[in-house]
């Protein structure tokens, strides 16, 4: 492998490295500007509907801030008012030949008020 291969291939396994995703299924709205956050429905004090789930994940490198802050920007394109995390974890993600990375996992729901 070339110099300038290896240093292309560093710079996309970087770029890759640093991203935060978010699966979503449910319903869409028009976008929302505010979005609240929770980690109990309990304290929820109004009455609401689910829209969707959404599980956000980040790969080596990513914080869980980061990956809650995209969960955040798709729940407001999405219509949502809040989100509530609904739990968080690690997995192994297998990435060919043998090798596995650690990917963190921030499960949420997202919700409108009635």
């Amino acid at each position: 492998m070339t110099k300038r291969t290896s240093l292309l291939f560093f710079g996309f396994f970087i770029l890759l490295a640093g991203c935060a995703e978010v699966n979503y299924i449910g319903q869409s709205y028009e976008p929302t500007t505010e979005v609240e956050l929770f980690f109990d429905d309990k304290l929820i004090e109004q009455e609401y509907t689910i829209i969707g789930q959404a599980i956000g994940t980040g790969s080596w490198g990513v914080s869980n801030s980061k990956i809650q802050d995209k969960l955040i920007q798709t729940a407001k394109r999405k219509g949502a008012d809040a989100i509530i995390i609904t739990g968080l974890g690690k997995d192994n993600i297998s990435t060919g030949e043998g090798t596995s990375t650690e990917e963190t996992q921030i499960n949420a729901t997202f919700i409108r008020y009635d």
